[in-house]
């Protein structure tokens, strides 16, 4: 399972664990992920992958 580093608190995250939030937008669709320990949003999470 890939792993993403919180840019916050720094804990490694299971992609399963992060809380998605999609969103739709006149050209198609936005996706934001969370940090379930910090609550630190993160708009693109393969720059923090591990």
């Amino acid at each position: 399972m890939p792993k993403v580093n919180c840019p916050d608190c720094g804990r490694q995250i299971g992609m399963h664990e992060l809380e998605a939030k999609t969103t739709a937008q006149s050209g198609g669709f936005s996706t934001r992920y969370r940090c379930p320990f910090c609550r630190t949003d993160m708009e693109d999470v393969t720059e923090f992958m591990v």
